[in-house]
């Protein structure tokens, strides 16, 4: 009794009952300390991130009054009782005592732990996190615990990008004033980042698709519509698969074309055949249901958005028949931009940059500092011209970092007369440097050879160690999350945390450079 006692009033947080928990000095344990550093040094961004949870609690609260209200319209009075009626639109939602939120501070933290990890949902993220006793401690220091992955990522997901601009912003704040950079240079570049997609083809895009249209079409009971008649769509799906896989195989062989173009009609006659049937299940549905006034408003909106996806892979399911028809048998290839490139993530685009191998995915635009910060990054929809975004990303990085850069430099697909003069018309411009035969028609002879040219170009391949550790070591080439905003969530958040490693870094470096000097 003694001995179960004793263990008794050890500290119930501390894992395995231990007193004492040694804390390695880790990478990461430093990194979460500057993470707690930005926090103290900026108050507006967890003021921010408040603004964020409330509003998104206040949405949730919002649906759950709406369901009440259509729920109390059902409900017959008792006798003699008359209860008070209120208006959903006009009811000022305000949120009362309920069950503890994540506090805004713990929910940026995590945010800047996703950043570095690239997820806190998989496998991998989530071991690490419940293992690593950096991230207990630091918690368990300031009374928080980890809560579960579910919770932290609808958390998360709650921070508007807008806020995330801001975390940029008083990052980059931090690291001028600290002097870690003064943000005088600008290099900037490009790079590609694919998509969470698979590589399209025709054949596996129109079976997705019509697929996905079915599948969704079997779970409208749950929202209280009837499903889909089934019919013939099992059989209709599977032949798609078989013929989709005979493309696939027959690639490459002799007389593949023939075998190619017969496996495609078979594929394009069932696809029609499954198409109308869907497209009429859906008619039938929407005649028979619509406005969906006997749906609770949150099964409602539920409703609305599946029979919208629905409508929406009909329509692409069509306008892929047709483009696969002309290219098979008419010999007629569409662009990539007339194309359903993507079964999951409608805003990828076919991208290839220079050599190397193309991907489904985006373009970002990244300005880099002298000492290696990234001070701008610009995710746009599609593949733009790198030429047409050189002013662009020159006025984000000067509004991010409030320094006008003297020097600015980059490869040849920022070649443009009008980008270039633009910005050495800028106050405080002195160099705008771009490579390439392109460049050198554009800055002149003189001003190509000269020094400060010289060194410009020299210094301008830097960019590139800095884009290589953003893909190996924060995952920045291959993306986790779908769509544009999303996306752009994504990249910012692992740009937020390359940044704070390189202040870490550069701090440790001062030191080491301070002890040399003092032997």
């Amino acid at each position: 009794m003694q001995a179960h006692a004793a263990h008794s009033n050890l500290p119930q947080s501390t894992p395995n009952g231990y007193l004492f928990l040694p804390v390695p000095d880790t990478e990461f344990r430093v990194y979460l300390a500057q993470v707690a550093e930005l926090a103290k040094s900026a108050p507006e961004i967890l003021a921010a991130i408040e603004r964020d949870l409330d509003e998104h609690g206040k949405k949730k609260k919002k649906f759950r009054l709406q369901d009440k209200k259509f729920a109390e319209e059902f409900t017959a009075c008792l006798p003699g009782i008359q209860l008070d009626e209120y208006t959903v639109n006009d009811f000022e939602v305000r949120l009362g005592i309920g069950r503890p939120r994540i506090s805004a501070y713990l929910v940026f933290v995590l945010l800047m732990v996703r950043g570095k990890l690239a997820s806190v949902t998989s496998r991998e993220a989530v071991t690490f996190m419940r293992e690593s006793i950096s991230l207990y401690s630091f918690l368990h220091e300031r009374g928080f615990s980890l809560p579960a992955p579910t919770t932290i990522l609808e958390n998360i997901n709650a921070v508007r990008n807008e806020t995330r601009e801001l975390i940029f912003d008083c990052q980059l704040r931090l690291i001028r004033n600290e002097g870690l950079d003064d943000f005088a240079q600008l290099i900037v570049d490009s790079t590609q980042v694919e998509a969470n997609s698979a590589w399209p083809t025709d054949a596996r895009i129109l079976t997705g698709l019509v697929n996905r249209a079915n599948t969704l079409g079997q779970k409208l009971e749950s929202l209280g519509l009837s499903n889909f008649q089934a019919w013939w769509m099992k059989p209709w799906l599977r032949e798609m698969r078989r013929s989709t896989l005979r493309i696939n195989l027959a690639a490459g062989k002799p007389r593949a074309g023939r075998k190619i173009k017969k496996e495609y009609r078979r594929l394009l006659a069932i696809a029609q055949k499954a198409i109308v049937h869907l497209d009429g299940e859906l008619q039938r549905t929407e005649d028979t249901y619509q406005p969906f006034d006997h749906l609770f408003p949150s099964r409602r909106r539920m409703a609305v958005e599946v029979l919208r996806q629905i409508r929406e892979d009909i329509a692409d399911a069509y306008r892929v028949m047709r483009y696969t028809e002309e290219r098979i048998f008419e010999g007629k290839v569409r662009s990539s931009r007339e194309k359903v490139l993507s079964l999951s993530d409608k805003t990828a685009a076919y991208i290839k940059k220079g050599g190397r191998e193309a991907v489904i995915g985006y373009k970002p635009q990244i300005g880099k500092s002298k000492n290696g910060f990234i001070t701008g990054l610009i995710v746009r929809e599609g593949n733009p011209s790198d030429s047409t975004q050189l002013i662009p990303l020159f006025d984000d990085v000067a509004a991010r970092t409030g320094v006008i850069p003297a020097v600015v430099s980059g490869d040849d697909g920022y070649a443009s007369r009008n980008g270039r003069d633009t910005i050495l018309g800028k106050e405080g411009v002195s160099v705008v440097s771009i490579s390439g035969s392109k460049g050198k028609r554009l800055i002149g002879e003189d001003d190509w050879e000269s020094e400060i040219y010289l060194e410009v170009r020299r210094n301008r391949p830097a960019i590139e160690s800095v884009i290589f550790v953003l893909k190996h070591s924060f995952e920045f080439g291959r993306l986790g999350r779908r769509g544009l905003e999303a996306v752009r969530a994504e990249l910012l958040e692992k740009a937020l945390a390359y940044n704070s490693c390189r202040i870490v870094y550069l701090r440790m470096r001062a030191e080491e450079d301070i002890e040399s000097r003092a032997a």
